[in-house]
């Protein structure tokens, strides 16, 4: 990676000359986002690791990268070549980064920040981590741009209307509703930041960040009126009338200005998690209420007209998915790469009612690379295909319906014993979650053990959370609910979540399978209000890899009742070949 050592090398020199001994880029934007324009990757373009997440630190003589479980193995790649040392967090040899700063820099030293893509809570966070070390945390606006002289420009592209047969609640309702909240946490008004909260809340869709329909905004909510910070040029006279009468439009880049302007007595609540550091420093005059977006939590409740359009989306992806099983099961194998499959599925989501492109880079893991939890694809040297071992798809898809987020692991060629006990063990976690029962009250966290309860009695682990939250044609990861080890918010008729676990052997195989369910009644009885999941996601698992024997009478009539409804459902959209192999792949397993 001799463009990542050439790049540290400037950073460096312009470190050194703003006084600073050491540099943090995380991953995100002026908005926190986890999806991002290419103007955003600092991290990425850096260090050469194009993950996700991770954290990376230069001092004058020493580049570290921080990455979680997800990302062990891709990040050894892609720093090859480099003097960067990966971190690999989780494992007991490795110091948490605000330690080895601590142990590394001398008393008086400086952390340099960019305060446009850094929270105020992570600054926090960091300051009171390294206070005892005497290091300090200096934000530095613009030293990026010393660094990064051909850094790419945001491009805005046109807003849309979101209609209300797809979202279900005029934008005017949910700034009621919101107003409701905000007076309860002793507060007039709102900064709104995440991209995904403004568009939710005002019923907008864009296509400025790839792969997730939203647009560069941000907005003040006030008592009276709102404030709607975009660039002027995206705004038609369509979406003007289309918007309420107390919205006025701002230039987006006057945010910071605005937020000056607002009177000292003003109670403004803002989120610290999803608040750039120059937004919050705009805010130090004002009585601020610092505290969870209300936004998350009423965007993640899905009404019934978003529920009856999310599984409208899933059955349209469910039959480019099932199209794309079933030509794998057909196809010659030894001509195809982990990314003609990729571009394969993009070919049968062609022409799909109301598609709107991926809603995530799709992963084909391959062989080995199936034990990468979030393999990238090489689309310049592809991995080949084989019949034999397994192939993990990991897909979803925007539709102006909703988003999907759907993995099967298949067969390529004759299973191992092993290949098949790793995934019916996966499969019975996905069947656990999706039949649970659970009362009213219920929190991720304790959702999270259903998930893991077969994959612990195998003394194996799965190295990250079961499920996240989905959007309704936003995000395709949200929250606040999250079926994961630490999650404390409790699961409400709406919430709309994946559910995948998964295990990986590194570098050998792994196995991941995933549904989309909704939280849905289960009815009430002598112990209060009680909640099941129902399943939006639509299509076959593979039968080749299901042993039979490991699976209880429960799981066998859950898996045929799921099949028996795949093929009820997608058989009049699919091809009369298609049709015929899915019913024989979806039959009774003990017939």
């Amino acid at each position: 990676m001799p463009n990542a050592t050439a790049r540290i090398d400037r950073l460096r020199k312009r470190m050194q000359a703003n006084g600073v001994d050491a540099w943090l880029a995380t991953t995100g934007d002026a908005h926190l986002s986890e999806y991002l324009s290419e103007r955003w990757r600092t991290r990425a373009w850096l260090s050469g690791f194009n993950g996700s997440a991770g954290r990376f630190v230069v001092t004058a003589d020493q580049a570290g990268l921080w990455v979680d479980p997800r990302y062990h193995m891709r990040a050894d790649t892609e720093t090859a070549g480099t003097a960067i040392t990966v971190f690999k967090e989780g494992k007991p040899e490795t110091p948490e980064l605000t330690t080895w700063l601590s142990e590394t820099l001398p008393a008086g030293s400086v952390v340099g920040i960019d305060p446009e893509s850094v929270s105020a809570e992570a600054l926090h966070e960091l300051e009171r981590r390294l206070a005892p070390a005497r290091i300090t945390v200096r934000p530095c606006l613009g030293l990026i741009d010393e660094v990064w002289l051909d850094r790419p420009a945001d491009v805005p592209t046109p807003i849309v209307d979101h209609p209300l047969e797809f979202a279900g609640e005029a934008a005017a309702d949910k700034l009621g509703r919101l107003r409701a909240r905000l007076t309860e946490a002793g507060a007039a008004s709102m900064l709104v930041t995440a991209l995904d909260e403004v568009a939710w809340l005002l019923n907008l869709r864009g296509n400025d960040v790839p792969m997730n329909p939203v647009a560069l905004a941000y907005c003040i909510v006030g008592p009276d009126g709102v404030q709607l910070f975009v660039h002027e040029e995206q705004v038609s006279p369509g979406l003007r009338a289309a918007l309420p009468d107390e919205v006025g439009i701002r230039p987006y880049a006057a945010v910071a200005a605005s937020l000056h302007e607002l009177p000292a007595d003003t109670a403004l609540l803002l989120d610290p998690a999803k608040t750039n550091v120059l937004l919050y420093e705009a805010t130090d005059h004002l009585r601020r209420v610092e505290g969870a977006s209300p936004l998350d939590a009423l965007k993640a409740r899905k009404n019934e007209t978003e529920l009856r359009c999310a599984l409208l989306a899933h059955t349209y992806d469910g039959v480019a998915v099932t199209r794309l099983l079933h030509w794998l099961s057909t196809t010659d194998l030894t001509a195809e790469t982990e990314l003609s499959v990729s571009e394969k599925l993009q070919y049968f989501r062609e022409g799909l009612p109301d598609c709107r492109g991926a809603s995530f880079d799709t992963i084909v893991g391959f062989g080995p690379n199936s034990s990468v939890g979030h393999y990238k694809l090489n689309r310049e040297n592809p991995q080949p295909l084989a019949p034999e071992s397994l192939l993990l798809i990991d897909c979803g898809a925007q539709f102006l319906t909703g988003t999907t987020d759907t993995t099967r692991t298949v067969a390529l060629g004759t299973p191992t014993a092993e290949h098949k006990r790793t995934y019916t063990t996966v499969l019975k976690s996905l069947i656990m979650l999706s039949s649970a029962r659970f009362p009213k009250g219920t929190t991720g966290q304790k959702l999270d053990a259903l998930g893991r309860f077969h994959i612990w009695a195998n003394d194996w682990e799965c190295r990250h959370g079961i499920g996240h939250g989905v959007g309704s044609y936003l995000h395709v990861h949200e929250g606040p609910q999250r079926i994961n080890k630490t999650n404390d918010v409790v699961f409400e008729v709406g919430h709309v979540n994946s559910n995948e676990p998964g295990v990986y052997f590194e570098g050998v195989f792994g196995v991941r399978l995933e549904n989309v369910i909704a939280v849905a009644p289960a009815g009430t009885g002598v112990f209060g209000e009680f909640l099941r999941f129902d399943t939006l996601t639509l299509c076959p698992f593979d039968r080749d890899l299901v042993d039979v024997d490991l699976l209880t009478s429960h799981e066998v009539e859950w898996l045929d009742a799921y099949h028996r409804r795949v093929v009820e459902t997608l058989s009049p959209h699919l091809p009369e070949d298609v049709r015929g192999w899915l019913a024989e792949r979806a039959a009774a397993l003990r017939q």
